[in-house]
């Protein structure tokens, strides 16, 4: 009965949401080109100060071609050893010359990703948006973090296992689930709070995370081309649940969009690290 229970504490905007979030799920998600970028190793870093004082020391995964530019997987962690972020570079160019067609890659972290919960990031691209119209038909990317390995997440093919929900004390503040699943992704869940879902709101980012037979496998934001192109930077708080179901890793609190003009980058991290 605890499926049931949590499902009537979800706000009521949520569950009107929902026949537009199915659709919306089943649509833009599938997409069939997901390309692993492979062993390649290319760990770079460079050490800049934090506070004034403690040093870090920012890795970089391989670079993947996109648009004009490329597209980085990052972390970053303190000399000793403690991750402080994880995201990716967006180089400017990427922004010139898009596919016009909807694109998924996979981005491979960094060899010295050490304490993190997560495992790989997905970076895919929405040219036309997708459903529901007047919400999410806005071209934007969107962005997996996921918390399994991509051996695991090609296995997410089961309707029945996507309809296990994790225990209600692993539930982020103010989500719920949406309805179905999205083969080799999972089970969306979205914020009651999200602007978009609001009365008169409008998408331009937004954070979702996904589950899967019980468990929480990934974190999403989502962000308009028109946002990045904005050029701004901007955070916003990591809705928490009251426990985590992997103990013993450094989860995000916060997650950021960041332009540099200096480097001409983009910048999208999960941060405000703690340990649970």
């Amino acid at each position: 009965m605890r499926k049931i229970k949590n499902l009537l504490e979800v706000p009521r905007i949520f569950l009107k949401c929902f026949p537009l979030i199915f659709v919306f799920i089943l649509t833009s998600c599938e997409k069939d080109d997901m390309t692993d970028i492979g062993n390649q190793s290319a760990d770079l870093t460079f050490s800049s100060s934090k506070a004034g004082s403690e040093k870090t020391n920012t890795f970089y995964g391989p670079a993947t071609p996109f648009g004009k530019g490329v597209v980085k997987a990052m972390v970053t962690m303190t000399h000793d050893g403690v991750p402080e972020s994880i995201g990716i570079t967006i180089s400017e160019r990427t922004l010139e010359n898009l596919p016009q067609d909807m694109e998924e890659f996979t981005l491979r972290l960094p060899n010295k990703a050490e304490g993190l919960a997560f495992d790989h990031i997905d970076l895919g691209w929405n040219p036309m948006g997708h459903e529901p119209a007047g919400i999410y038909d806005l071209p934007h990317f969107d962005i997996h973090f996921y918390m399994i390995s991509k051996e695991e997440q090609m296995e997410i093919t089961d309707p029945n296992l996507a309809e296990i929900l994790p225990a209600s004390e692993y539930w982020p503040a103010n989500y719920g689930p949406s309805p179905g699943f999205v083969p080799v992704m999972g089970k969306h869940w979205l914020s009651s709070f999200a602007d978009e879902l609001q009365p008169g709101g409008v998408f331009t980012q937004t954070f979702l995370y996904g589950s899967y037979n019980g468990d929480f496998i990934f974190y999403e934001p989502m962000i308009t081309l028109d946002y990045l192109e904005e050029k701004s930077s901007t955070q916003y708080d990591i809705s928490q649940p009251v426990e985590f179901q992997r103990t013993g890793y450094y989860y995000p609190t916060i997650y950021s969009i960041n332009y540099d003009a200096s480097k001409r980058q983009y910048t999208i991290l999960l941060e405000g690290m703690v340990i649970k």
